[in-house]
């Protein structure tokens, strides 16, 4: 009996310092999967706010807070440093962002220093300190990432977004993927309206066939399963034909529906059944 409650043990022990071995406990756990863009926590505003705003204080003009200096902005694309520098952190993605074993977060915001051609605002990239903390890596002006949704969990982070802008009554919107810390990003579907621009029929002239569609925005996205919903409004190709005819394209009945959108790991994929016009 004793020979074999000592042979439990030695096998337990070996079994113990075998895990050791090949486990380092030294080794740095891997970061969380990739996250689609959310709500920064109280907790996370706290963290991230202080690395970004130095002097914060309370917001002003919309702004959550307000800033006596950017730390690690580009400091010659403001007006210095100087008081009521107005920021709002908007929302987090966190993950493998710059690379496929990176342990970072992307923090967007809007920001009082920011020009309209960056849609006021922009991102921020940190990375883990190793301490429980975070480092700021890059500022990306423009690079605002609010609502976009993971691709991938593991791996380089990719990401589903959509973005848009609006200027002298033409407001553009378009569905895309995108990497961070790159601003720019891999348009999938483009939309137009330009119903309140100087010329409320110009939609019309983008079409080039009677048989074309026109998208007028692209209104956000959501998971659907496995797959993605896009919803979009438009303007069906037999109403538009009319409207375009009549030069009343502003008052021309808009439809809602919702697209189907598949990712196989390396590719988009958008069954829409639609035929189109061209953006702007």
């Amino acid at each position: 009996m004793k020979k074999l409650l000592l042979l439990i043990v030695l096998l337990a022990l070996g079994a113990g310092l075998y895990w050791y071995w090949t486990h380092d406990a030294s080794a740095p756990a891997q970061a969380a999967a990739n996250s689609d863009a959310r709500a920064l926590t109280g907790a996370e505003q706290t963290a991230f706010l202080p690395l970004v705003c130095g002097g914060a204080s309370g917001g002003s003009d919309g702004y959550a807070h307000n800033c006596t200096s950017l730390p690690g902005y580009p400091s010659s694309d403001y007006g210095g440093a100087g008081t009521g520098l107005g920021i709002t952190l908007t929302s987090i993605i966190t993950g493998h962002l710059s690379g496929a074993t990176a342990d970072e977060a992307y923090v967007s915001y809007q920001g009082s220093f920011e020009s309209h051609a960056d849609n006021f605002g922009g991102g921020i990239l940190f990375k883990a300190d190793g301490n429980g903390g975070w480092a700021v890596q890059k500022w990306v002006q423009g690079g605002v990432l609010d609502g976009c949704l993971s691709l991938n969990p593991q791996g380089r982070a990719k990401l589903l977004c959509t973005a848009g802008s609006t200027g002298q009554g033409e407001t553009d919107t378009v569905l895309q993927t995108q990497r961070i810390p790159d601003p720019r990003g891999n348009n999938l579907l483009a939309a137009s309206d330009l119903r309140q621009s100087m010329d409320p029929n110009a939609n019309c002239g983008l079409r080039t066939s009677a048989g074309q569609d026109v998208l007028l925005s692209i209104d956000g996205i959501a998971r659907s399963g496995t797959d993605y919903a896009v919803q979009i409004q438009y303007v069906p190709a037999a109403a538009a034909e009319v409207a375009c005819k009549a030069k009343s394209f502003s008052a021309a009945p808009v439809s809602k529906t919702s697209l189907t959108l598949t990712w196989d790991g390396s590719a988009a994929h958008i069954a829409s059944g639609f035929n189109f016009a061209p953006s702007s």
